[in-house]
């Protein structure tokens, strides 16, 4: 069986800054032979070998079957009904006319083969039936063969009162089935947001540990000609002892970053279903797009596409299903059986063929409650106040989940242009640091101004990353509510070969 999902990512209108595109150049020249990887192949892998992945393809097969079996119920089956010559020798009792008891020896065979062929009726909730059968009688103390059986028969079995099950399975079943369906595609959006969150845990602690490096580099050198201008009394001890502790805060952030890595590589690396590698590097993604969503459309798309409203819809029709089967059931209940057909007994199986007999039945069954102390009525009150409880929580759904689309509109919206300013922050922030790093190393500002600009670079630097995160994680977030690419403009999709 093969699916295949189809999902297409955003690309380029903000190109990150130059001083960012050399800053990974230089991360990821300290780890030249490991395997890198983008956001978009990191998600790709998630969704064809995670065991997330493989979870939600077993469970929509498991919802197919279901929804074919569903569809079964509406067709032709035909059944066949044998029994294997049933032999039996023993001794019977026989009431006589004059109410004796007579033991007879009973030495025979029996063989029976039934062809049915049966049709559910879902508008009436009935069942039609033509069945052919045939029964051979072997007795052995007498040493005679006989035969009997039916060329035909048509029945009919109709309910008349009674609840009809087909009828609401007709309403239902088609709704499960596409629920499924959106379950697997939001299945697969979910895997795409969770794996970009590991993504980018894991990107962060990277570029944690490359700034750790660079200002563990720094540190010493700072550190070095420190203990330079110490010996010609131009700082402090007080001073030095600021750029020594300076350098060990800096290793010991390293070590941090270290620890930091391994633990995200861990779980991204058993999350998306691939073999843990200590050179696994990820590639910054460089660009987004900026994408217009109006609050009306994506609350229209939601609304059609997502499964949560079709979730809503089911629950409805199923919380009405039951407040009806309680009504019926509480109720005068009434079954008609009909039945017309041909039967014939012979000594050969071809004359059972010959002039067969006319078969004729009429059964009509009655169930009403006379009394069971209110147990039908409290039922039936139980399922009404049901019908009415989901009603209640349905529409308080929709309004939550209509708020939460448009939440997360303005939240993309504000991040778009979040963005950008994080983006120039964080070009300024390196650029004033460097400036900042020679005016100390020249004496003309103190170390605490050093200090501060280094703070504000590294700081900085991670409101871009995560600014970046947020933009993704948000973008996934949009998709999973409303199950619609707003770049493409089309509907997400699973192509199944079922």
């Amino acid at each position: 069986m093969k699916r295949i999902f189809n999902i297409k990512y955003l690309s380029g209108n903000f190109p990150l800054p130059f001083f960012v595109l050399g800053f990974m150049t230089i991360f990821f020249s300290l780890y030249s032979k490991g395997q890198t990887y983008t956001l978009d192949q990191i998600i790709q892998i998630a969704q064809e070998n995670s065991p997330e992945a493989m979870k939600i393809k077993t469970y929509k097969e498991n919802k197919y079957w279901q929804w074919k079996t569903y569809k079964s119920e509406y067709k032709p089956q035909l059944v066949l009904n044998s029994t294997l010559p049933s032999y039996q020798k023993q001794s019977i009792a026989v009431r006589q006319e004059d109410g004796s008891i007579l033991y007879r020896d009973v030495n025979q065979s029996q063989a029976y083969a039934g062809l049915t062929l049966e049709q559910n009726i879902g508008l009436s909730g009935g069942k039609l039936t033509l069945s052919s059968d045939l029964t051979r009688l072997d007795d052995y103390n007498l040493n005679t063969g006989s035969y009997s059986g039916s060329p035909f028969y048509i029945g009919l079995e109709q309910p008349l009162f009674a609840f009809n099950n087909l009828k609401w399975m007709r309403r239902i079943e088609p709704i499960k089935y596409d629920e499924s369906i959106k379950e697997f595609i939001e299945g697969n959006e979910q895997i795409a947001y969770s794996s970009s969150t590991l993504f980018f845990n894991l990107l962060i602690s990277q570029i944690n540990y490359q700034i750790a490096y660079t200002n563990k580099i720094n540190a010493d050198t700072i550190y070095k000609i420190g203990m330079e201008k110490y010996s010609m009394g131009k700082i402090s001890k007080n001073e030095l002892l600021q750029l020594k502790y300076g350098a060990i805060t800096a290793q010991k952030s390293i070590a941090t970053a270290s620890l930091a890595i391994k633990t995200s590589l861990l779980a991204l690396s058993s999350y998306i279903g691939i073999k843990e590698s200590d050179n696994i590097q990820l590639v910054l993604p460089d660009s987004i797009s900026r994408i217009q969503i109006h609050d009306s459309l994506a609350l229209e798309k939601a609304m059609e596409n997502s499964k949560l409203s079709i979730e809503f819809k089911r629950q409805l029709l199923e919380a009405r299903r039951d407040a009806e089967k309680a009504r019926r059931e509480s109720r005068l209940n009434a079954s008609l059986y009909v039945s017309y057909g041909k039967t014939n007994i012979a000594n050969t199986y071809y004359d059972i063929y010959e002039n067969p007999q006319p078969l004729q039945t009429l059964n009509i069954g009655l169930t009403i409650p006379i009394l069971d102390w209110g147990r039908s009525k409290a039922t039936r009150k139980t399922a009404e106040a049901n019908l009415k409880l989901v009603e209640y929580t349905v529409h308080q759904d929709e309004i939550n989940f209509r708020q939460e689309v448009i939440t997360e509109i303005e939240n993309f919206r504000m991040l778009q242009d979040f963005i950008e300013y994080t983006s120039e922050a964080d070009q300024t922030a390196a650029e004033r640091y460097e400036i900042t790093k020679l005016r100390y190393l020249a004496g003309d500002i103190n170390l605490t101004d050093y200090n501060i600009a280094l703070e504000e670079k590294d700081q900085a630097k991670q409101d871009y990353i995560t600014a970046l995160r947020d933009y993704w994680l948000t973008y996934f977030s949009i998709r999973i509510l409303t199950l619609y690419d707003f770049k493409n403009n089309e509907l997400l999709t699973v192509i199944s070969d079922q």
